[in-house]
């Protein structure tokens, strides 16, 4: 009867030890596949292997067709005020309805658009264009070229749709280029203006968020008005 006992006891030991081992390796297995799923939280795997791995505004937004924005209008009767340059003698008025902004200290002159919720960083109406600055090959040809080109310098353009010259009210010589993007739009208006006897310096508007009929009427009213230097008495 002993010996059958002292036979038992060792498979007991074996066993209980089997048992002991088996619970630590199910426990790291799934300690382990719990750190994984927290590693991959977010993700959706679905049928086919294919992954999801959650919404991506910037392929959202390459899928989806680009949107026309919200446009700034102001009623017939409603008054129009002057805004003067900072830093260069130009002007032009606008809706007494439209915030713009100025940026003290911008040697560029900039003048943004204050509406929505568009940063007004990111919805500049005005800004002075140095020519040396971007390419001074453009210094010595006709403004034109600087205009046809000037998509060059900014990665979200691939190339020019159209450019109009024309003529405002006050004389004011410019250009209305149309630029094609990666969405194969052309979405805004960009306006130069060529400044008498000056070659390194252009006006450039955007419209941005106005309304065509808005814009139109305010490039319309852009002047450059030097001062002329008092004589010494």
């Amino acid at each position: 009867m002993d010996k059958e006992q002292d036979v038992d006891q060792p498979n007991f030991t074996k066993l209980a030890i089997a048992t002991f081992l088996g619970v630590v390796i199910l426990g790291a297995a799934v300690y382990i596949a719990y750190r994984y799923s927290q590693k991959q939280a977010g993700n959706v795997v679905l049928p086919g292997g294919v992954t999801y791995l959650g919404p991506s505004p910037t392929a959202a937004a390459a899928k989806q067709p680009p949107t026309a924005p919200l446009r700034f209008t102001a009623a017939a009767n409603v008054s129009w005020t002057t805004q003067s340059g900072k830093v260069y003698p130009f002007s032009f008025s606008y809706p007494s309805t439209l915030s713009l902004v100025v940026f003290p200290g911008d040697l560029s002159d900039s003048i943004a658009i204050a509406w929505g919720n568009i940063p007004p960083q990111q919805n500049i109406l005005f800004n002075m264009e140095f020519i040396d600055q971007r390419d001074e090959s453009f210094l010595n040809q006709p403004k034109i070229e600087f205009v046809r080109n000037w998509y060059k310098f900014f990665s979200g353009l691939k190339g020019v749709e159209s450019v109009q010259p024309f003529t405002n009210t006050n004389g004011m010589k410019g250009y209305k280029a149309s630029y094609i993007n990666y969405a194969n739009t052309s979405p805004n208006v960009d306006v130069f203006f060529e400044i008498p006897g000056n070659s390194d310096l252009m006006l450039h508007m955007a419209n941005g968020i106005l309304d065509p009929t808005i814009f139109n009427r305010i490039i319309d009213t852009v002047k450059w008005t030097p001062t002329t230097p008092k004589a010494n008495k």
